[in-house]
Parts: structure tokens; sequence; C-alpha cells
């Protein structure tokens, strides 16, 4: 989907619903929140938490379907450099780790911090052969301390969707594909993801509705 598509939708629906014309620059703002509130209910949402069951609905890792909504976001493995103290800084744009490995391919668990002590202390699972991290600021302490290096795969943070325009004779924004950013989203996915963005708005539509509206538009040929 180009970045000229979710625009013509969100107009559509919006004009179709009574709430009135948007603005690039309040779409520009109110996609990204959208794209970003998607990204969260895929990673899991913690409100969907129930006690004594840390898992949600739907979260990174559950289903095939959520990872390959996910995956034009997934890094590909990357290395982390890890200091005489077992720090090692998380990369700048990471949302969620999706999986931890030694330099030569073996698993690194996630552990919680009350939980180190035990596996400090283990004689029949010792972290010299079987390593752990925990998540501190910014950073993962791992053990052994003297583990060197780490491999990463990570979701990263989405780039922001940008719907770039320039001004006709009249003072009428039009669409410039020069510089706007389109979605890395599927169109599937895009539809969700245009959802939560006319919430925003008092919009308040199904995807399928959403899927519905942007048929209509390509009807039109608007």
């Amino acid at each position: 989907m180009d970045a000229n598509t979710p625009y013509q939708i969100i107009r559509y629906a919006a004009n179709k619903n009574q709430n009135g014309n948007i603005r690039p620059v309040d779409y520009n703002l109110i996609i990204n929140q959208g794209q970003r509130d998607y990204m969260k209910f895929l990673i899991g949402e913690v409100q969907g938490y129930v006690p004594g069951r840390p898992i949600a609905k739907v979260e990174l890792g559950n289903s095939q379907r959520v990872m390959q909504s996910l995956a034009p976001f997934i890094s590909e493995p990357s290395s982390i450099g890890i200091n005489i103290g077992g720090i090692g800084a998380w990369p700048s744009n990471m949302e969620e780790v999706v999986a931890m490995y030694t330099s030569s391919m073996g698993r690194i668990r996630y552990v919680q911090q009350d939980s180190i002590w035990s596996y400090l202390k283990s004689v029949i699972d010792p972290v010299a052969t079987s390593p752990i991290y925990t998540i501190i600021d910014n950073a993962f302490h791992f053990y052994p301390e003297n583990l060197g290096t780490a491999i990463i795969s990570y979701v990263r943070t989405p780039s922001d969707i940008v719907w770039a325009y320039t001004t006709d004779a009249n003072g009428r924004a039009v669409y410039d594909p020069i510089f706007s950013v389109p979605p890395l989203w599927s169109d599937v996915d895009m539809m969700e993801v245009i959802t939560r963005a006319l919430r925003l708005v008092g919009v308040n539509l199904q995807s399928a509705v959403v899927s519905q509206y942007a048929n209509e538009i390509k009807m039109a040929g608007q």
C-alpha cells in the first residue's frame, strides 16, 4: 500500500461519518499513533494479562499469523557487545526481543530479576553452560558476565508513515509521492492500523467496513 491510500481512506471515512476533513498534519499524527497502537496490540498488551497468567490474548510468538504481521519490523540477527560487568546496550530502535543467542547460537534465556539468584546457584543448569539475561535501564545484564557477545533478533520501532504534499494555486494540499513514506504493513494489517487511527477522530469502524470504504474509493477513482 502506498502512502496516499490510507490518507484517502481516512478522509473518506471521516467525511462519510460527518467528522469533517482531516488536515495532512493531523493525518500524519493519527496514522502513526494508529500503527504504534497496533504494534503494541500484536506484541502483547499488559492490560490483557490476568493474575497468575501473564499472557495476552494476542502477543509476540503465540501464532504464526502474529509473526507474519510483524515480519516487516523483525531485524536480522545482530551482535551485542557485552562489557566485563555483563552489560550490553539494547538497540535504540528495539520494541521487543524476539530471540537472544550466544555467538555459537546457543539459547540465552530471559529471567526476571527476582529469579536470578536461583539460576546463579543452580547446579543442575548452571549459567556457565545455559546463559541467561535480564533487563535493566536501556540495557541487558547477561550471566555469566564474561559472555563477551550476544546475538539478538528484535522487533524494530516502525518508521513514521508520512503523507507529504505540495500546494496548488488555491492553497490545497496535493500528494507528493517523492517525499512521502509508505507503510511497511501488509494491506490487511494496514486496515487494522487505519481503524485505530480513525478512532482518534471519533470514527469507530471495524476493519471490514474500512476495507469496504477502500473499495468504494477505488471504484470511484479517487
